[in-house]
């Protein structure tokens, strides 16, 4: 193989497909980057093999071929090279990168050894649910944190999208907490289920980010959920396994005291809180909260300190003590850019029901720690 290439592209590409690849020391060749020229374009491909990511580039094609090679050495080097332009020179386990007064060559993998798994399973899919792309990232970003980043359940290890009677909803759960975000979708009348590995919603979140691309279509097939986003192709595994029913859950009533506090005031009370409640070893992140009358009050308690937060409130019940995780309660603060948040609650052993005032539609819902006498 003999190619001249664009070098900015060409780092640009392999960052792209890097996003699907992990370390595998059982099988090493899935920890570096594939490349395989076709006609006038160098094609690459990243695969963990539960998540593969392929694209291309315009390139001048000397001698066709194709290559397995270390991509985080050569990223490495490329950064540190002036050139515009330069020759990829590929013969026998070895690739030179040429540029006008330096030659340097890398060991290659057997490219033979490479799954065979190539863009060309996306060439003829039909896509049929739309959405705009920095809109999915969003919807990402704001369920993402609830749900399980541990493997050992994979039921709950994953994001929730559900499309039906012309809605969209993702939902996310690690079973001490759940996230429902809904919004319309007009544009198909179709019926779409699927849980997505939390793996690859990490990787995916990145791409949709970038690019020119305004949107992003995907279906499923076959147990694989199919991506495409420009010239941009992701292939990912499915949770074929059933998710916790959380409608049980969002339709739960008896919520008799609602708290009302500006969103602002209440992400800087809950961070000087954490500061020395994240290290218990009891129960970590754990704080009081009593609400009476027009006040509340947090109380965190460290090993060797402790600190009160006391602020005026909107709230409407009767006393209340509860104990709740500070670190959950800030990460959903933190999603919302809206200027009031909604606390519901119940008993001091019942789960508490989060809300922005603006957003009915974005539901978090978190259960309470053990209260200690």
């Amino acid at each position: 193989m003999i190619l001249k290439v664009n070098r900015l592209e060409f780092l640009k590409k392999i960052k792209i497909v890097e996003k699907a690849i992990n370390e595998n020391k059982i099988r090493p060749i899935i920890s570096y980057v594939y490349m395989e020229t076709r006609e006038n374009r160098l094609w690459f491909c990243g695969t963990n093999l539960e998540l593969t990511i392929s694209t291309h580039m315009e390139c001048d094609v000397i001698a066709e071929g194709k290559a397995v090679f270390q991509h985080n050495l050569v990223e490495e080097y490329l950064k540190e090279i002036k050139d515009e332009e330069i020759t990829l020179n590929i013969k026998e386990d070895v690739l030179t990168i040429e540029t006008s007064d330096s030659a340097s060559e890398f060991i290659l993998m057997n490219a033979e050894e490479f799954p065979k798994i190539q863009e060309s399973e996306l060439e003829d899919e039909e896509f049929e649910f739309k959405l705009k792309k920095l809109d999915l990232a969003d919807y990402f970003d704001k369920v993402k944190f609830s749900a399980s980043m541990s493997s050992d359940n994979l039921s709950i290890n994953c994001i929730r999208v559900e499309i039906e009677n012309n809605k969209i909803k993702f939902i996310s759960t690690d079973t001490y907490r759940l996230t429902y975000l809904e919004h319309d979708y007009l544009d198909s009348d179709g019926t779409f289920k699927v849980s997505i590995p939390i793996n690859t919603i990490d990787a995916m979140s990145k791409l949709l980010r970038n690019g020119n691309e305004e949107e992003i279509a995907f279906t499923q097939k076959n147990k694989q959920l199919y991506f495409k986003l420009g010239n941009i192709s992701i292939i990912s595994r499915v949770i074929d396994l059933p998710f916790p029913n959380y409608k049980t859950i969002l339709e739960a009533s008896g919520y008799n005291k609602k708290l009302q506090i500006n969103r602002v005031e209440f992400e800087k009370m809950l961070k000087r809180i954490q500061i020395f409640v994240k290290n218990n070893s009891e129960s970590k992140f754990g704080a009081i909260f009593t609400l009476s009358g027009d006040d509340i009050e947090i109380e965190g308690i460290g090993e060797i300190a402790k600190a009160k937060e006391i602020a005026k409130v909107n709230y409407e019940g009767d006393n209340l003590k509860i104990s709740l995780n500070v670190k959950f309660l800030l990460e959903f603060v933190q999603s919302s850019d809206k200027d009031i948040i909604i606390l519901e609650f119940t008993t001091s052993n019942s789960a508490v029901r989060t809300r922005n005032i603006q957003e009915d539609n974005y539901t978090y819902i978190v259960m309470p720690l053990a209260l200690k006498d």
